[in-house]
């Protein structure tokens, strides 16, 4: 393990790293509390907040109502360039679905062996500024034609955040995120962000920032929006909808890719829902978490160094279960 951080009610707090010639060493980096550690797909869930950060900027969303109204338009509403010349397969889906990841647009995450999927394609494409995300998706003409599944894409990803970027109607949604919540969280550094040819924040991965940082965002999400001073900085109505299981509809089927078959897991706006309790997480590839436990006011903050998953079900197990037993032996002291 690379860094660990235990936050309860700002109260007690339990900082650990581990060796940098160990473990996360790609950046030659030291493992301390002003590195910028790498999350990959714990971007996805910034993404995913940051689009409701810019639903009640832009549109005045405040209600559940409000935001509900704002996601069932579709995704192309948001990202006209989604149907210039080919129209992409996201043209008509609701923002919903897409935050949802049951865009129902083809897509293979994964390919096989590592090989020909639409991720590794993704990565040479854009994060190499190559294409933009618009450009890119057009490649992809193919919806299911029955109600769509569960189905993990990083391009579901990457146009949410299109679309993010798209509503502030010029305002960059990195610039967005420093101005706003990163300023708003008291962030000790700034953050980085991988972009695309035209500058748009590359919603699934490419994240940076430090252990307490990520924390602090945490600790945002924990208070559904407010600041430690208790400030709203995002409407409580959209953590309703992003952060709390809606039942067998979020429900990841059995057999599915991401499905884990010893830690069962339902799926929301790009946050990893428990269906037995209150907590839920952002969790990428090679270990990293932001582990949020509303009922107990605590954040687990933890990097790891998984090497891209392999054996991760049983990883990610042995990982909730370590979460869980800090979060009771954190609740009984004084």
């Amino acid at each position: 393990m690379c860094a660990l951080l235990v936050v309860r009610d700002q109260k007690y707090r339990i900082e650990q790293f581990g060796p940098s010639e160990k473990f996360c060493t790609e950046t030659g980096a030291e493992n301390n509390r002003k590195r910028l550690f790498g999350v990959a797909s714990v971007t996805k869930s910034i993404a995913s907040t940051l689009v409701g950060h810019a639903i009640a900027v832009t549109q005045g969303a405040r209600t559940r109502d409000d935001f509900e109204a704002a996601l069932g338009r579709p995704v192309d509403s948001y990202a006209s360039d989604l149907h210039l010349i080919i129209p992409s397969a996201y043209v008509g889906v609701p923002l919903d679905r897409v935050l949802r990841m049951r865009s129902g647009v083809w897509w293979t995450e994964y390919g096989w062996m590592g090989l020909g999927s639409g991720a590794a394609f993704f990565s040479q494409r854009v994060r190499h500024l190559f294409e933009d995300v618009p450009h890119f998706a057009r490649r992809y003409v193919l919806r299911t034609i029955w109600q769509p599944t569960f189905n993990y894409s990083a391009l579901d990803a990457a146009v949410a955040a299109q679309a993010a970027d798209d509503m502030l109607n010029g305002v960059r949604l990195t610039k967005f995120l420093e101005t706003g919540i990163w300023a708003s969280i008291g962030a000790e550094s700034k953050a980085t962000w991988g972009v695309d040819k035209t500058g748009t924040a590359i919603g699934p991965c490419c994240f940076r920032a430090t252990v307490g940082d990520l924390a602090r965002f945490g600790l945002l999400v924990l208070r559904r929006g407010k600041d430690s001073q208790g400030k709203e900085i995002i409407p409580e109505a959209w953590f309703d909808i992003a952060t709390k299981s809606r039942g067998q509809v979020d429900e990841i089927p059995p057999g599915n890719q991401s499905a884990n078959p010893d830690w069962p897991m339902h799926y929301g706006y790009f946050w990893w829902l428990n269906p037995t309790s209150t907590d839920f997480s952002a969790i990428g590839r090679d270990g990293q978490f932001i582990h949020v436990f509303p009922d107990s006011n605590t954040v687990i903050v933890q990097i790891s160094d998984w090497s891209a998953w392999k054996n991760g079900d049983a990883l990610e197990l042995d990982t909730f279960e370590a979460h869980r037993a800090l979060v009771a032996t954190i609740g009984r002291l004084p």
